[in-house]
């Protein structure tokens, strides 16, 4: 059993498992998650994962197997094969990354790590210098490119987009630039993809659909989207009290997500996180769908920067929005206008700033420790 395969030559036909670790975490930390390993040792042919940043307190096991049957059924959508070379921006211990080295197994293709710090510009140069064919990537850096005003690299056939909701207006933008982009839905749950849209979106001038892979199978149930399918997680390790335990989530073999969506025939819908709905002021207010306008407005007005909305706790309307902000200029237009677009128990009541948004590894903000910065008074702006 290995813990990190730092240049990921794992095997994918043995029995080996593997524990892929963060580098950032601490010897400490690295020692505790061992025992997932040593615990969980009658899982053969396992990987486990984390499923957010530096702080996890539960892993995902996914065999092999699943991994494989995921990236079989992507090969099989994007039509890759050994002519193909994937450009892999994304960290191998988080499903995304890992999922392009198994693809590339199966097919026989060629995978670039691109390990080094973000920086859309020397990216580009990356793909154009490797003569990459496919990528992968999260929305804020399919952002940073768009900012670059680059076309596509002329190689570059496909770039599935995953991580996170892709805005329809910054889809719009880097179609223009032609990049070939494909919108997907995932979790780690479910070893990557579960729906992507198809090639043939590249060739028609509107946001695609979402088609439900060959390897899932999708259902609604009370609100929550189900998956079955042979990649499935197998258990999740949870610590607590400082031990680890084993707990398999599925129910009659189905994996229940906390995601809203539906699906109509093999097109899969996504309608944001259950829990998004809250009240304000005795008012029933989508947080996800405010998130969206609040993305539409940045996009128009070229916003460098984000804005991240939040709801907290308040005496007097149970709940109330806040903005938090990394800088203390240039958004103003983007407040004023949303402030002027929605309904008055949707506005923003106090702005916040922080020096930086504390990230994940893929770059998604983390909310929970951004809860706990803007805590602090002197980071507050009323309005």
């Amino acid at each position: 059993m290995e813990t990190h395969p730092t240049d990921l030559k794992l095997s994918w036909e043995d029995d080996t498992s593997y524990l892929l670790l963060n580098p950032v975490f601490s010897n400490e930390e690295k020692n505790r998650f061992q025992s997932i390993l040593e615990e969980g040792a009658s899982w053969k042919r396992h990987i486990w994962l984390s499923t957010s940043g530096s702080t996890v307190e539960k892993w995902v096991g996914l065999s092999k197997q699943a991994m494989l049957a995921s990236a079989q059924s992507i090969n099989r959508h994007l039509d890759c094969n050994d002519r193909d070379a994937w450009i892999n921006p994304l960290p191998f211990f988080h499903v995304g990354g890992l999922g392009i080295y198994a693809r590339a197994f199966l097919s026989g293709s060629q995978v670039f790590p691109f390990h080094k710090k973000w920086d859309p510009s020397a990216f580009y140069r990356f793909c154009e210098e490797t003569k990459g064919t496919l990528t992968s990537l999260v929305p804020t850096q399919l952002h940073d490119l768009v900012k670059l005003n680059k076309h596509s690299p002329r190689l570059l056939r496909a770039v599935v987009i995953g991580g996170g909701a892709l805005h329809p207006d910054l889809y719009a933008q880097a179609r223009q630039l032609g990049w070939p982009i494909l919108p997907s839905y995932g979790l780690t749950e479910c070893a990557s993809q579960v729906a992507t849209a198809s090639l043939d979106s590249l060739f028609i001038n509107q946001y695609p659909q979402l088609k439900v892979l060959s390897h899932c199978q999708v259902k609604e149930m009370e609100e929550h989207l189900c998956f079955y399918g042979p990649s499935l997680l197998t258990t999740y390790a949870i610590f607590k009290e400082g031990k680890v335990r084993f707990a398999d989530p599925k129910k009659e073999g189905w994996f229940v997500s906390e995601d809203r969506g539906r699906v109509d025939n093999d097109e899969l819908f996504i309608l944001g996180r259950i829990g998004s709905m809250i009240k304000i002021g005795g008012e029933n207010v989508d947080l996800a769908s405010l998130e969206n306008h609040l993305k539409k407005i940045e996009l128009k007005h070229s916003y460098q920067g984000e804005i991240v909305l939040m709801a907290v706790k308040d005496e007097r309307l149970g709940n109330k929005l806040i903005a938090v902000v990394e800088k203390e200029d240039s958004h103003d237009p983007v407040i004023a206008e949303y402030q002027a677009t929605v309904l008055p128990f949707e506005r923003i009541r106090d702005i916040f700033y922080v020096k930086n948004f504390p990230r994940s590894p893929l770059g998604k903000i983390q909310k929970g420790k951004l809860m706990e910065e803007i805590n602090r008074p002197a980071l507050l702006r009323e309005l």
